[in-house]
């Protein structure tokens, strides 16, 4: 099924399920000198739960948003159908809480065995625009020192 906005689903949520993945600081290499507020190991966190959501043909729609609480880095995903919630609430592990305005809520960590599992199912992730906007980055730094003369 389709991916939807955050805010579809986030909008209703007596109409879905939350998965709520809590990033731990070993998560893919952990964080990095350079990128002070995290954004590439949350940006890479979404994307890993798209693509396991994608890859497992979901039957219903589903929704996905990165986010920071507090000092936390949370991967947050919404699904419509329960079959679908039990599906990754099985991948995913974690623990079943209070559920409040949404139809089920768990949280789990997303640490490395979780990352290598959900990739066994995701696959490996597609570095093809990675590499176009690198090379065009490359190209616009190369025109440039051509047009300032600093060959």
């Amino acid at each position: 099924m389709p991916r939807l906005a955050w805010t579809d689903l986030a909008s209703s949520p007596g109409t879905a399920f939350l998965l709520v993945g809590e990033l731990t600081p070993c998560f893919a290499g952990g964080r990095r000198e350079d990128d002070p507020f995290d954004s590439a190991r949350l940006r890479f966190a979404a994307n890993l739960i798209v693509r396991t959501c994608s890859h497992l043909k979901l039957k219903g729609p589903f929704a996905v948003q990165p986010s920071r609480e507090g000092n936390m880095l949370v991967i947050q995903c919404a699904v419509t159908e329960l079959q679908d919630f039990l599906r990754l609430a099985d991948l995913t592990g974690g623990r079943e809480i209070e559920a409040s305005l949404w139809r089920g809520h768990r949280h789990f960590q997303l640490d490395d065995p979780k990352h290598v599992s959900l990739l066994a199912i995701a696959g490996p992730p597609d570095g093809r625009g990675a590499g176009r906007r690198a090379r065009a980055a490359s190209r616009e730094s190369e025109e440039q020192r051509h047009r300032w003369g600093q060959d």
